[in-house]
């Protein structure tokens, strides 16, 4: 079925394809002021036009595949821009920077780019794409991407899952440093960031993602704040942002700004969401409710080579854990906090080949806490105390860096984990160059890690104390890519090595995690986790349309799994008696190394015709237990996705359609989950009025009210997911 929807999409585009449309409004950089009479220009064509009083501008072109566009007026930077065509539907906005001001380049999303070339299948998601995207979490907002699924625990805790990855085999960073929560441990702990204050997100694949950690087989998911103070302004700028969505009666407000004073700049964000629990086609899920909100500042010095800022962050939040009689049948309360202060210093430099010189410090402090009925007391403490210190420097083809940080890890309550100590040191270069024709990328990371635990303060029960031990590992991952383009074809070829230490809970963990359902027993003689990646992309496009093709091989020989021991009801099952009543109890988890494949293959289509664009991806993997010679758990069923974009006035329109599969291809203790079909509408209407632009977005999910049950829910027997939802999005910039 879902292989005749994407036969059906692509044959669907080329018997569309006509001509194409690409809007647009140019801004001043420093204030987002329309900038009117500015000569826009497609690069090696007679293509082009002026913008108008309120800076739009449209242009009528043939070509649909990436071209420069070249934008100038008088008091700017003549600047160009990279055009894909995702950006001809939609208005796209375009930001200039005053001539006072030296830049690189045109500054369309505002945010960092390293200078090395990422992998076809790395994601891109901003401007007004990632607006109307936007939901109530990271997951929910990249759903639909290929490759990308949603863990799911409860509305709170959702967590993206890159190709049947989850736990640390990904990092999420904001502005390129890693957030640093627990949300990689375990599907009750949510990730610490709330989604509308940010202004775009992208998934990095391949050899660049080393220069993020070790842990990276599956990518690195970077978000990029909506506002940003590492570009000086000339007068104050203002961000606001009020939303409600009905699924769960959920209300968010964002207010930012950024204050110049001479070669000072205060930046400044504060927002917050609430949300009742969550609504279901069959009724109410209890205690599914969250709250939270963050707070963040900055201060920022320049001079005429660089800036330095120095940036504070609290983020709390508070969220339920559904009930269920294989954990608490009254549910668990959950309470997170984080705070966080960064230093970072940029400069140019003339270091031989070496342009550009970063600096960054950085200290957070976590604290995680899991309540029973009584909220009384915190059944589990879970805190880390984290010190980095980073270096890069780096010119247009080279880079190479250093890390050290610290890591001191506190459980408490009646999570036996002892208190540990962890010390990463870290070097990591990349390289690019040309080998017989072909763009090519080398990455490398040598990073050795200290594991410390005070064994002697901690009572163990499933553990023997005398295993309880230091750990060292020495950690080598490194990465090469091949890209060459012809005329109407691409290439793209990838090897991947990354080395994966065990986390200090894969490997002291022995009590009750509550919020999690189970009674979690690490193992102390856990090896690393070594694997070995294969990413091949083939790009097929002319003048009307474009086909992608990206097929993956990941082999593990120790891959880290958590298993349930014992086999549920039966009379010696592996469980104890535990929390909400005479009924409660938590089955025994341990970890294993098992030798596992994970392989899959993602087509992609777009065409555009007129205003109006259709696009089709799918996303088919599997993952197997080599040991067992059976399906790996938790892996995501086969998924297309098709949209249709327009333009109506100044109204944009998308129509999506997500046609998920049954997964009958099932693990150890794992249900089959049926398939489902969903249909979605976002819409967006942008406006400048008087120096400030006003955006409304809409976004009905789930049109059709359809019951259905996400196969990567730990709960999903209890907890079907969201009903029909309408959220309704305010946005006003000045």
């Amino acid at each position: 079925m879902l292989t005749k929807i994407i036969v059906l999409c692509i044959a669907l585009g080329i018997s569309l394809i006509q001509g194409n449309t690409l809007e647009g409004v140019v801004l001043d950089s420093k204030n987002s002021k329309p900038i009117s009479s500015a000569n826009i220009q497609i690069k090696d064509t007679a293509l082009g036009t002026s913008s108008d009083e309120n800076g739009r501008f449209s242009i009528d072109i043939d070509n649909i595949g990436s071209f420069e566009l070249n934008i100038s007026v008088i008091g700017y930077k003549d600047t160009s821009a990279l055009i894909e065509s995702e950006q001809l539907i939609g208005i796209t906005e375009f930001y200039l920077n005053q001539t006072a001001i030296e830049f690189d380049e045109l500054d369309v999303h505002s945010h960092y780019h390293n200078k090395i070339s990422k992998s076809p299948s790395s994601i891109s998601i901003f401007g007004n794409k990632f607006q109307k995207s936007t939901k109530n979490s990271l997951a929910s907002t990249l759903a639909g991407e290929s490759g990308l699924a949603v863990r799911s625990f409860g509305q709170a805790t959702e967590r993206p899952i890159l190709r049947g990855y989850s736990g640390d085999r990904f990092l999420i960073a904001r502005d390129g440093t890693e957030l640093n929560d627990l949300s990689a441990t375990s599907a009750d702990h949510a990730v610490s960031t709330e989604i509308s204050s940010m202004d775009g997100v992208e998934i990095i694949r391949g050899p660049e993602s080393l220069l993020y950690g070790s842990n990276t087989i599956a990518g690195v998911i970077n978000l990029s704040p909506l506002l940003s103070n590492q570009t000086l302004v000339e007068k104050p700028v203002y961000k606001l942002i009020l939303g409600h969505e009905s699924s769960n009666k959920s209300n968010v407000a964002y207010f930012g700004t950024i204050i110049p004073k001479g070669s000072y700049q205060f930046s400044s964000s504060v927002s917050a969401r609430e949300a009742d629990n969550q609504l279901s086609p069959i009724g109410e899920v209890k205690n599914t409710a969250l709250s939270k909100s963050d707070i963040f500042t900055s201060l920022a010095k320049y001079n005429d080579n660089g800036y330095s800022i120095l940036s504070l962050e609290n983020f709390e939040m508070s969220y339920g854990i559904p009930s269920s009689p294989e954990g608490h049948i009254d549910g668990v309360d959950l309470k997170m906090k984080k705070t966080s202060q960064k230093f970072k210093y940029h400069a140019d430099i003339n270091l031989g080949k070496y342009n550009t010189l970063d600096v960054e410090q950085g200290h957070v402090n976590y604290e995680h806490r899991e309540f029973e009925n009584n909220k009384s007391y915190h059944a589990v403490l879970l805190s880390h105390v984290i010190n980095y210190f980073k270096v890069d420097i780096s010119s247009d083809i080279f880079k190479i860096g250093g890390l050290y940080q610290r890591k001191k890890f506190i459980a408490g309550g009646f999570y036996w984990t002892p208190n540990t100590y962890e010390d990463k040191l870290a070097i990591y270069a990349s390289k690019k160059g040309v080998i017989f024709g072909y763009d090519t990328d080398y990455s490398g990371r040598i990073e050795h890690r200290s594991i410390r635990p005070r064994s002697g303060e901690t009572f163990f029960s499933n553990l023997d104390a005398n295993e309880v031990r230091n750990r060292q590992f020495t950690l080598v991952s490194g990465g090469v890519s091949f890209f060459k383009e012809r005329e109407y074809l691409s290439n793209y070829y990838q090897i991947l090595f990354t080395s994966r230490a065990p986390s200090i809970e894969d490997l002291y963990s022995d009590g009750p995690h509550l919020g999690n359902y189970a009674y979690e027993i690490g193992d102390p003689n856990l090896k690393q986790e070594n694997t070995l990646g294969f990413e091949n992309t083939l790009s097929m496009f002319n003048s009307k349309s474009s086909l992608d093709f990206t097929s993956y091989l990941n082999y593990s020989p120790n891959y880290h799994i958590s298993t349930k021991m014992g086999d549920g009801y039966f009379p010696g099952a592996e469980w104890v008696e535990w929390g909400s009543g005479p009924i409660g109890w938590l089955y025994k988890y341990n970890l294993v190394g098992l030798e596992a494949i994970i392989y899959g293959f993602e087509p992609s289509f777009n065409t555009n015709f007129g205003s109006s664009r259709i696009s089709c991806n799918g996303s088919v993997l599997r993952g197997i237990n080599m040991d067992d010679d059976r399906p790996l758990s938790y892996m995501p069923p086969d998924q297309v996705r098709v949209q249709y974009e327009n333009n109506f006035f100044f109204l944009t329109n998308t129509f999506e359609a997500i046609f998920v599969s049954s997964q009958n291809r099932i693990g150890e203790f794992e249900v089959k989950t049926a398939g489902y079909n969903l249909f979605n509408y976002f819409g967006s209407y942008t406006i400048s009025r008087n120096d400030r632009i006003h955006k409304i977005i809409f976004q009905l999910k789930n049109v059709f009210n359809q019951t259905y049950y996400n196969h990567l829910s730990k709960i999903k027997m209890i907890m079907p997911e969201a009903g029909r939802s309408l959220n309704i999005n305010y946005r006003v910039y000045f």
